[in-house]
């Protein structure tokens, strides 16, 4: 169901979950408070602007085949969908984020539509990130017409695919930046620590010889029109697992999800392998102070300028989300999933705080669905949001917004 009677029955879905985080909202919110109040703050201190960078919703892979035709498998589950599209099921997950994030920043954002200025939206161009953006602003603000914009679909935009274009680094530079994330004992070390989760793999696709088997791959680091690239059982296992944790998400049958041979808690630990695989092509400094330049430019501003809107969103990618960790050196955990990896609709959440002297303070939080979640379209409590650890800016005596919107830059360029 793809046509635009389809997406109008979505639409009823839609907003059938957003009335039910209505009915929630005073519980939402008062989570909402309580979470926001371990940050805040002491002293005559207000939330007076919010830059969140998002993830985009739930998708089903990129191409139909997500596994290289050595790898024999049984066939794959359906989706409502083409591939790398927001699903129906994903748009609901979507809405109640829109949802838990207005019961969290209702103060700031008031129970009236924003005015012209007020609020910027900007998507990237497929299909996925900018109908993430349509669902979550309409949950964010309900019954009010706020535009997302975005370059023509398609379009590639350097903020949030900068190696699509001229080179950022030279092939050397990057893939000596890959390489120094290996550990000491170099790619053979890296593959020996994996091979628990590349083994269970195995079992999964039900690879019954060594052609198939991606714990026998050793991983390689390449370059690919600008970008790092990984072969090999990591870089196969990390979409493979990326794949699962989204068919899951998405409240498929379990007998679909990984041909029923997978549990939750096991996709938990297979996604360790989509971290590693950014620790090595997206988190190195040299790689993500480039890669994030132009996205943390735009957030920086937002944050700064003096009459920048109190609510901005961007909306791309889990690679934007990792390129902005490694650059500014943030970490996170988000419920359900490996240590910094970027669920759909994860979010890197950057708070301003000024007070009555003209002076402000940066808080960073990291908001994010776990996966039962987003399978049973359940409403997500506190622990959604966690405080995310960044110096700069966060001192009693807070920064100027100059010194607050450097911090944002760091050392990029």
């Amino acid at each position: 169901m793809k046509g635009v009677m389809g997406r109008r029955v979505i639409a009823d879905g839609i907003w059938r979950a957003v009335l039910r985080c209505a009915l929630l909202a005073t519980v939402t919110l008062a989570l909402g408070a309580a979470a926001s109040a371990q940050a805040t703050p002491a002293g005559d201190w207000h939330l007076d602007r919010v830059v969140v960078v998002m993830r985009h919703g739930v998708r089903p892979p990129t191409k139909a085949e997500p596994l290289p035709a050595s790898i024999p498998h049984q066939p794959w589950p359906a989706w409502d969908v083409g591939w790398g599209e927001l699903t129906h099921h994903g748009e609901q997950a979507v809405a109640l984020l829109g949802a838990f994030d207005r019961a969290r920043y209702l103060p700031l954002l008031g129970t009236s539509c924003p005015a012209a200025g007020e609020v910027h939206a900007v998507a990237d161009t497929d299909q996925r990130t900018m109908r993430t953006a349509e669902v979550y602003v309409a949950a964010l603000f309900p019954a009010c017409a706020v535009p997302v914009e975005h370059l023509p679909a398609g379009a590639t935009d350097p903020r949030f695919s900068p190696f699509d274009g001229a080179p950022l680094l030279s092939p050397e530079a990057a893939l000596a930046a890959a390489n120094a994330a290996l550990p000491a004992d170099g790619s053979a070390g890296l593959d020996r620590r994996i091979a628990p989760q590349l083994q269970a793999l195995d079992r999964i696709i039900a690879c019954g010889g060594a052609d198939c088997a991606l714990a026998g791959k050793p991983t390689a680091i390449t370059m690919k029109g600008g970008s790092i690239k990984l072969a090999g059982g990591l870089g196969t296992g990390a979409s493979l697992a990326e794949t699962l944790a989204l068919e899951y998400a998405d409240g498929k049958p379990l007998a679909e999800v990984g041909w029923g041979r997978v549990s939750r808690a096991a996709i938990t630990d297979l996604l360790a392998l989509h971290t590693a695989e950014f620790a090595i092509t997206a988190r190195r400094p040299a790689i993500a102070q480039v890669g994030a330049h132009a996205l943390l430019a735009e957030v920086a501003t937002a944050l700064a300028s003096e009459q920048g809107p109190r609510f901005s969103l961007f909306l791309g990618h889990d690679t934007n989300l990792a390129l902005i960790g490694g650059a500014l050196g943030l970490h996170w955990h988000a419920a359900q999933f490996a240590p910094d990896d970027p669920p759909p609709g994860g979010a890197l959440i950057f708070e301003r705080w000024s007070n009555g002297a003209g002076k402000y303070r940066l808080h960073v939080v990291f908001r994010s669905q776990t996966l039962d979640e987003m399978r049973d379209l359940a409403p997500s409590g506190a622990a959604a949001v966690t405080l995310v650890a960044f110096a700069p800016c966060s001192a009693a005596e807070g920064c100027s917004a100059a010194e607050l919107g450097q911090a944002v830059l760091g050392t990029t360029r």
